[in-house]
């Protein structure tokens, strides 16, 4: 009876098992496999070449750690996958929209899988050593230390894992959900699994090895004119018509010391016939032998591998791609790999050691060999509560922490940003979809706007929205406080409306030292007159003004005056002293004075009477002097006395019964000269009276400033200040501006929970020498409430030439947002260095929109998002109904209007308007939106 005979597939597998916390795959001859799931190190078009190094550099060190009789197997995995959303019930109508429009949307997966193989050892039977039993599992736990120091995101398979994965292999069907085995044919030139082409595509041909002669872990491409970092094989993940492709990357460790001595008999050989051809063979293997050598490189043979899955009609330009691709790499696969199954078979994780050495490897040097694995992930969602969505260059949707400090990896501790955008680069429509999000996950919003570009949002979210202008003016009063703030925080409110008077009075102009001073005391005594009354001064009050008065009157006494004041003295002492009625009432100042003056009178008769001796009259003479001092103190504090008790009734007359502007106004005008005149220093009372006094009683902009803010705004979560009617008024417009901050302000310190001030092109209103202190201050104060504040622009002349921006708002915000910038290409230096960029980020800002990534896209725009030091580049793509709620082209707004009219809520209007657009079959917004006006009725009624 004849021997049934043997298939390929059989004993392709010896045994799966867990055994010393590992799950071991053995093959058919017996050599044990441990799997780690891993993800590559180096984010793909991260355009920065250190990483690719970087990662060079661990696998070389896993491969030194490994020795020989190992094997280092990786498998990077390109799925076809379709995107799918789980969206909560509750989710809002414009979330729901945005994960509806992805739905479906294909993608490619990258998976990556590391192999680490013990080679068995040779004969019949496969026998168990111990000593290289515990040498497998001692590996494989140094491999995981390393991969674990380097930071390399990773894990070991589970045992149902293992068993999956290489059934998927065998079936090479690696969608999500479930998959089975159809119809396996095979044929010299590929593999059929059902309607799918299987093929190999081996890099080398070892009758050939058309490699490049220098390689790098990383190649270069040119985009935009800049050169951009990639991988060598990045082309993987777009390779077209195929729905999976597998690249299978081995290194096989050799006895190094049998190599060596072969290598040595050769270059031998090579220098025994004088031959030019020879001479060349031999100085390359003595160039390979000194870097063995010196470097800690070793000799490996090497297998790679590309398995890819497509249609049967798209194994031409499957391979066209491939080999046009593989060319640029200065790679030109082998045209002969006839032994389709057998290479198939091989390429099965675990099977590192079944290559035929005879055609299958080449050898060559491990640096060289790590130079062909492939070092790249796709962008992944961030583990954080706070998720904005983006899509990655790709177009699949990604969360990120947009503050940068509220996700499981903290970027930064500083949530304030910049926003640069010209004109056209989607800078409005990027920041609607930011603040859409902000709103749907609790945060309260405050913007301020010079363009209606937040009207539509603000509708749908129904939120406040304020259109500020001279005939309409929004009523504020800066000067109220609470009890409670003036205790807590009095020194920030003093800081604020310090910087709100100078606006009004110095313009961009900076106070001087003394103006400072005073605005200062008259805002400190304003508010202590409203809180505390004066009613009169305590003694322990009244001895620090006396002591401080005389300090002031000393430094204002001259010689002639306080000679003057001697010789006057003189002649009291002189003079016969009056009669003092016994009924007569004496202040004791007075007293005090008379007593000097007797005690005076006596040392000068000692001095004219004969009978004292020269030594008396010497120390009468200094008595003398020294009462005479004090007479002239003792004058000096009569008068200061009298000073206080004027000084006191001032004090009193000085009373504030309500806060506001007014109040403060009045305050100030009569307090002043009252400083100027005690300190003997100039302010000019008139200038700051007048200039003041149109905010005050009658003026014309009296309501700006006097009337309380209503009170209602504090609850609401979302609320747009419009002032685009006086951004060219050089008076009011900053002054609103300051005015809205601090409403911000008050609002973030009572309300609990994330708050966001946003400032488009308005903020220039205040950027100026004197608003600088106050906008550090208020990015700084932010921060301690769960804040963010943000500044959004379309000129970079503003960035550039302001120094105001650069120290108030720059060096203030770790996120920077940066919109398409190629506009400024030649002149990004001067850029970059303002805003702290380094060349890997100004690499990766000018990748933005210039990559060929729009194909089955509708219209978006990619930013540029830096957080502390992390940063890439992401797209702005929105469904249709976000995009109905975010457009600023006016046309389309009045068309919205008009459903908004008809159906009566921002909801119902966008699903209608959008839908009528799809069933007229008109693929522009703004061409829907003109017949829409143009009939100023909904479709449904034409």
């Amino acid at each position: 009876m004849a021997k049934p005979q043997k298939k390929i597939l059989d004993g392709l597998f010896a045994q799966l098992e867990e055994t010393n916390g590992n799950v071991v795959l053995f093959d058919a001859k017996g050599a044990p496999s441990v799997i780690f799931e891993m993800t590559n190190p180096v984010l793909r078009l991260c355009t920065d070449s250190e990483q690719y190094l970087l990662f060079q550099d661990v696998l070389a060190n896993i491969v030194q750690t490994l020795g020989e009789g190992y094997a280092l197997q990786k498998q990077d995995i390109f799925c076809r996958q379709r995107y799918v959303h789980e969206v909560a019930k509750d989710a809002e109508f414009l979330t729901r929209s945005y994960f509806n429009y992805f739905k479906g949307r294909e993608f490619t997966e990258i998976s990556t899988d590391l192999i680490i193989t013990q080679e068995a050892q040779r004969g019949q039977f496969v026998q168990y050593d111990p000593k290289k039993w515990l040498d497998f599992h001692s590996k494989v736990s140094k491999v995981n230390d390393i991969l674990t120091e380097k930071g390399i995101r990773h894990r070991k398979l589970t045992k149902p894992e293992v068993d999956e994965y290489i059934h998927r292999f065998m079936a090479f069907n690696f969608r999500h959900g479930a998959f089975s085995m159809t119809n396996f044919k095979s044929s010299d030139e590929y593999l059929k699994i059902g309607d799918r082409i299987i093929r190999s595509y081996p890099l080398v041909d070892i009758d050939e090895i058309n490699l490049p002669s220098i390689v790098k872990p990383f190649t270069e491409m040119s985009v935009n004119g800049y050169p951009i970092a990639t991988d060598l094989f990045s082309f993987l993940a777009e390779v077209p018509h195929t729905d999976c492709v597998v690249f299978n990357q081995v290194v096989q460790i050799p006895g190094q010391r049998k190599l060596l001595r072969k290598l040595q008999g050769k270059a031998k050989r090579h220098g025994s016939m004088p031959d030019p051809s020879n001479k060349i063979a031999k100085a390359d293997i003595e160039e390979v032998l000194n870097i063995l050598a010196v470097d800690s490189s070793l000799l490996v043979n090497t297998n790679f591998n590309i398995i890819v899955s497509c249609p049967a009609d798209k194994v031409t330009p499957v391979t066209s791609f491939l080999e046009t691709k593989l060319y640029e790499c200065g790679i030109m696969p082998s045209r002969t790999a006839y032994n389709q199954l057998e290479l198939f078979i091989d390429s099965f994780p675990g099977n590192a050691y079944s290559f035929n050495p005879d055609y299958d490897l080449f050898l060559t040097l491990s640096d060289a060999a790590l130079c062909f694995f492939f070092k790249e992930h796709l962008k992944e969602c961030e583990d954080t509560p706070l998720t904005t969505f983006y899509t990655d260059r790709q177009g699949l949707p990604v969360c990120i922490d947009i503050t940068g400090k509220e996700g499981k990896v903290k970027m930064t501790d500083n949530a304030n940003f910049f926003c640069i955008g010209p004109s056209g680069s989607g800078k409005s429509f990027h920041m609607n979809s930011v603040v859409r999000q902000l709103l749907e996950q609790n945060t309260d919003v405050v913007m301020v706007d010079t363009g209606d570009s937040y009207e539509g949002i603000c509708g749908y979210f129904g939120g406040t929205y304020i259109s500020y202008s001279k005939e309409k003016p929004i009523s504020m009063n800066p000067f109220k406080i609470t009890r409670e703030e003036y205790d807590l925080n009095f020194g920030e409110k003093k800081n604020f409306l310090k910087s709100l008077i100078f606006l009004i009075f110095k313009g961009n102009e900076m106070p001087s030292k003394i103006e400072d001073m005073l605005i200062n005391q008259t805002i400190v005594e304003y508010y202590e007159a409203y809180f505390h009354p004066f009613n009169k001064f305590s003694d322990e009050e009244r001895d620090d003004l006396r002591q401080k008065l005389l300090v002031a009157a000393k430094m204002e006494d001259d010689y002639e005056a306080y000679a003057h004041d001697m010789e006057d003295i003189e002649e009291q002492i002189n003079r016969e002293p009056p009669k003092i009625e016994a009924h007569a009432l004496v202040i004791p100042a007075e007293e005090r004075r008379n007593r000097i003056l007797r005690q005076c009178r006596a040392f000068r008769a000692m001095l004219t009477d004969g009978a004292t001796t020269s030594a008396e009259k010497e120390k009468a003479a200094r008595q003398l002097e020294r009462y005479k001092k004090e007479l002239h103190e003792n004058s000096m504090l009569i008068k200061i006395d009298k000073q206080i008790d004027h000084m006191e009734e001032q004090k009193r007359r000085l009373k504030v019964d309500g806060l506001s502007f007014n109040s403060y106004y009045e305050f100030a005008l009569e307090r002043i000269p009252q400083i100027t005149s005690l300190e003997k220093i100039h302010f000019d009372i008139r200038d700051f009276a007048a200039i003041l006094k149109q905010f005050y009683r009658g003026g014309e902009l009296e309501m700006t400033l006097n009337s309380d803010l209503d009170a209602n705004l504090f609850d609401e979560k979302f609320i747009v200040f419009e002032i685009d009617k006086i951004k060219d008024d050089p008076v009011l417009f900053p002054i609103v501006v300051l005015i809205i901050m601090d409403v911000f302000l008050q609002k973030m310190r009572i309300k609990k929970g994330r708050k966001a001030l946003i400032i488009e092109e308005a903020w220039k209103a205040i950027a100026s020498p004197t608003m600088a202190e106050y906008i550090k201050f208020l990015y700084k104060t932010v921060r301690k409430f769960h804040g963010i504040a943000g500044v959004v622009t379309q000129e970079l002349n503003d960035v550039i030439d302001s120094p105001i921006v650069k120290e108030a708002i720059i060096n203030n915000s770790d996120v920077k947002i940066l919109l398409d910038q190629s506009k400024f290409k030649d002149r990004y230096d001067d850029i970059a260095a303002i805003l702290g960029l380094t060349p890997i980020q100004k690499q990766q800002i000018f990748t933005i929109n210039a990559l060929n990534n729009h194909d089955n896209r509708n219209y978006f725009k990619e930013v540029w998002i830096c957080r502390g030091q992390n940063s890439d580049v992401f797209g702005v793509e929105e469904p249709p109904e976000c995009y109905w709620a975010y457009t600023t082209e006016r046309a389309e707004k009045e068309a919205l209007k008009i459903y908004l009219s008809h159906y009566g809520s921002m909801q119902e209007a966008i699903t209608h308007i959008e839908a009528d657009r799809k069933r007229a079959g008109i693929g522009k917004y703004l061409d829907f939106a003109r017949k829409i006006n143009q009939k100023q009725k909904v479709m449904q009624q034409w």
